[in-house]
């Protein structure tokens, strides 16, 4: 059971990678410095079939539920489904996920040989460590992928994901496009970090097999369950907790193809102050489960901080909230 409460906890780096982790990548808290690009700019030309298909897209709005497949949006059992799994904990499968010229249209964009990819690699004390290859800066993107960031990130799609998970996503969304290598990889983790709420990673590898690993692995399924291939134009979605646990399994060598994906994750906007009613917010167990590692942090400096005017009836309440939440959260610990 200890070690299972390590697998879950929030990887803690090592302090002599700190200061390299925390300027890399979503984890960065300083704006992007400007890059000297010595290579050619990412640019895709599309032929006459793609911009038409692009240009038809383009004339929604940015909810993202003009651009997912319609016969998804037409089946309410299966999203009523999603839904229940999706608010019990369970990580939900999408194929088929969007719209097939938008999803032809970024697979063409980060196929491209111009894409700009860098090694996004870190290794701590605990064990954990990952490797893989992103396109971080958006001063770096096409104008293609900026507006599908744009599309993740508007308050509709928000709504439709909140409405869809049950967290609060109303706050900071981050993604970028991620590509797998030879090798890449990433060691059992659950994103629980920051204000994360809902991770999302939109599959766009074509031709993808099994054997060639880059799988999705859900440590909360049995065995047998657990395992979901890389695939083009699949959607993945779960909500991230302490019990979120995942890894990405290693990418062969012989791989054929290009595993590829455009993925991140939607946050919460709420910061726990004194002035909040806390207690009542946080009453079940339920909505204890999606409290992120910063409202918990906020938690514990509202119960630490002297300087707090908290009345020790009240100090004493928030204690315990946090202790139960702790005891929740960490039940072997």
């Amino acid at each position: 059971m200890a070690i299972l409460a390590l697998l879950l906890a929030a990887p803690v780096p090592c302090a002599a990678l700190v200061a390299k982790v925390a300027t890399k990548g979503f984890a960065s808290t300083r704006a992007p410095k400007p890059l000297k690009i010595k290579q050619k700019p990412w640019k895709v030309a599309h032929d006459e079939g793609f911009q038409l298909a692009l240009d038809n897209v383009e004339k929604g709005d940015l909810s993202i539920e003009n651009y997912l497949n319609p016969e998804l949006l037409d089946d309410p059992a299966f999203l009523d489904d999603a839904r229940r799994r999706l608010q019990h904990g369970e990580v939900v499968v999408l194929r088929n996920a969007f719209r097939p010229e938008f999803a032809e249209v970024t697979h063409r964009e980060l196929m491209a040989a111009s894409a700009p990819w860098s090694l996004n690699e870190a290794y701590f004390d605990d064990g954990y460590a990952y490797q893989h290859h992103n396109i971080y800066n958006r001063q770096q993107w096409t104008a293609w992928m900026n507006r599908t960031f744009d599309i993740f990130d508007s308050k509709a799609t928000k709504r439709w994901a909140q409405e869809l998970t049950g967290r609060d996503c109303s706050g900071l969304c981050t993604g970028s496009p991620s590509y797998y290598k030879a090798g890449d990889h990433s060691l059992p983790h659950t994103d629980w970090a920051g204000q994360r709420t809902v991770a999302y990673v939109w599959h766009l590898s074509k031709d993808w097999r099994p054997e060639w690993g880059g799988a999705l692995y859900w440590a909360q399924n049995p065995h047998i369950a657990a395992t979901f291939p890389a695939s083009f134009n699949t959607l993945v979605l779960f909500g991230v907790t302490t019990f979120s646990a995942h890894f990405v399994t290693t990418v062969s060598p012989h791989a054929k193809a290009k595993r590829l994906a455009y993925n991140g994750w939607w946050q919460s906007a709420w910061q726990p102050r004194a002035d909040d009613a806390v207690e009542e917010m946080l009453a079940t167990a339920e909505k204890r489960r999606g409290v992120t590692h910063a409202q918990l942090q906020a938690l514990t400096d509202m119960v630490n901080d002297p300087w707090q005017n908290i009345p020790p009836e009240r100090r004493e309440s928030l204690a315990a909230l946090k202790a139960q939440i702790m005891d929740e959260f960490y039940p072997s610990a």
